[in-house]
């Protein structure tokens, strides 16, 4: 017997699927629900799977709930990260390029220096650097990124190396915070960049969804005194869509460099968490992922353009 032929089943079918759209755009102030919202793009394409079984198997209500619901997310994604389609058009206004890359959980991380060689940064900034190897990725990058500051913890080390000069005015060493923020001066430009480059310790408890959101709003008061174009740039771990992030960005007024999301094959079960939102004075005109020798995900870079 088919189990959709009654009423009740199928309405709470598709209130279901209703609700897990919803709770992804409206996550209540639960753990759980912020968890199950992380996973909007994963849910999305779950989904589409669905729609295209109840097509198959002739359920019309329950085809159209899902890809009304999958419509719902393509969009709340999509306007919860850049809602510009494309990336702005490459002018000959002088641009400078970022990269941010989280070496947590790579085999041989510093077998893979060749990438920041081949693939140079004007701004560079690593996450989750182990401690006792920190000083010999230093001085292998000394020759190209001659201005270095950072901060030291086991295992949570994060330095920004910079091509320009760099001054800092602020850093944080707390180990489950690291944050650098300062200014690099671009002698092509004759003009001054700030940036904040930040890790943000991932929500386990209630008690950390205080935490997190403090810091954020310390950095919104960084940002709001600026007196120069800025770059936020890090691994936040936290989607675009999480309301802490779309309220940071409205209040901050910056923008972010990724233009929706969608997971691939290789990246099912990932979630793009390390950001780089940039200012208004800022055009950003290229944006990809970085990868090692091996495939294997290394981080984000940007190329941002004065306008």
């Amino acid at each position: 017997m088919n189990i959709f032929s009654h009423r009740i089943t199928l309405n709470l079918v598709g209130l279901g699927i209703i609700l897990g759209a919803l709770f992804c755009i409206f996550p209540p102030e639960i753990l759980i629900f912020r968890h199950w919202a992380a996973y909007a793009g994963q849910i999305m394409i779950i989904y589409v799977g669905l729609g295209l079984l109840f097509l198959l198997i002739r359920q019309d209500k329950l085809t159209f709930v899902c890809f009304f619901s999958t419509a719902l997310l393509a969009l709340f994604i999509k306007t919860s990260s850049n809602p510009v389609l494309h990336l702005e058009a490459v002018t000959n206004s002088p641009s400078i390029e970022v990269a941010q890359l989280d070496f947590a959980g790579l085999s041989d991380p510093y077998g893979q220096l060749s990438i920041l060689k081949d693939q140079p940064a004007d701004l560079l900034v690593l996450q989750s650097l182990d401690l006792p190897a920190v000083q010999q990725l230093r001085d292998s990058l000394q020759a190209e990124y001659p201005f270095q500051f950072g901060t030291n913890h086991i295992d949570q080390a994060l330095w920004v190396f910079s091509r320009w000069p760099m001054g800092v005015y602020h850093i944080n060493d707390e180990p489950d915070q690291p944050e650098v923020a300062g200014l690099m001066y671009i002698p092509e430009l004759m003009d001054t960049l700030e940036f904040i480059a930040t890790f943000m310790y991932p929500i386990f408890t209630r008690a950390d969804i205080k935490g997190y959101q403090t810091h954020l709003k310390f950095n919104e008061t960084i940002i709001q005194e600026r007196q120069h174009p800025i770059l936020m740039i890090g691994q936040f771990n936290e989607v675009s869509w999480a309301p802490d992030i779309r309220k940071f960005r409205d209040n901050t007024l910056l923008k972010d460099s990724r233009r929706g999301y969608l997971p691939g094959f290789n990246d099912l079960l990932d979630k793009p968490t390390d950001h780089i939102f940039y200012s208004k004075e800022l055009s950003c005109v290229g944006f990809r992922n970085r990868v090692d020798s091996t495939g294997s995900f290394l981080g984000i870079s940007g190329t941002y353009q004065w306008k």
